[in-house]
């Protein structure tokens, strides 16, 4: 083991690391510019009587949890493995709640090499929070990869609970980028931002195999475009206007 791994190992440690990246998301929150796409859609649910399945990209959600709102209360999937406890302890210092274990991969052998990691224990911790009213976040792809292929979990979790997925995606043009499997961004402070929600997805509770694969594919594809959208907001892409954005 490094010697690196061995520090983040202790528990002093982790809390000192949670307590610095909560600190620099804060920073690039107030700092920077965002604006936002389709806030319509995030009103409604967090004004509403309804709970959703916040759905983003795995390493590509880091500045998500400041747009939680607090008018309704949101619990995050955080895996019981690898990073999770710093993630659940910046989470924490964010005011977020947490639900911990994993979610569920797709196909039967990536299902099987899951097991005992608490995907059913959080599957259905989140069905019961969502019955009480209580929203919950995911994301829709998963270690080890391929990224930004949906699982299977996020819409057996509609299925389930009866309560529709919304893909959303946060980035900003000053990041870093990490070279691993999820493309991991930090971002960075003083920056443009953008805050992009997409359409709710439903799943029918008596949703066969074929329905579950479209709904799938569909989380994918939602998640696609809104996370290209966020990216020619801040100027990675051709930049298209769109009426009724705002700037944070």
């Amino acid at each position: 083991m490094s010697l690196g791994k061995q520090i983040l190992k202790s528990e002093g440690m982790q809390t000192a690391v949670a307590f610095l990246a909560a600190l620099l998301i804060k920073l690039v929150r107030r700092t920077s510019r965002f604006e936002v796409r389709r806030g319509d859609i995030a009103a409604r649910f967090w004004t509403g009587d309804e709970p959703f399945i916040g759905a983003t990209w795995h390493g590509q959600n880091l500045i998500l949890p400041t747009f939680w709102h607090n008018w309704r209360e949101m619990r995050i999937l955080v895996s019981r493995h690898g990073d999770g406890e710093i993630v659940s302890q910046i989470m924490h210092f964010l005011g977020v709640g947490t639900i911990r274990g994993s979610g569920v991969p797709k196909g039967e052998e990536r299902r099987e090499k899951h097991r005992g990691k608490g995907g059913a224990g959080a599957l259905r911790a989140m069905v019961r929070a969502l019955g009480e009213n209580i929203s919950v976040g995911m994301t829709a792809d998963l270690p080890p990869g391929p990224a930004r292929k949906a699982g299977d979990g996020i819409v057996m979790l509609a299925r389930l609970s009866g309560c529709p997925i919304v893909p959303v995606a946060a980035t900003t043009r000053a990041r870093v980028q990490l070279n691993n499997w999820d493309k991991f961004t930090i971002n960075l402070p003083f920056s443009k931002g953008a805050l992009v929600w997409g359409e709710p997805i439903y799943v029918p509770r008596d949703a066969d195999p074929e329905t579950l694969e479209d709904a799938r594919r569909r989380v994918e594809d939602g998640l696609n475009a809104v996370s290209e959208e966020a990216e020619r907001i801040v100027g990675r892409k051709p930049k298209t206007q769109a009426a009724g954005a705002t700037v944070l």
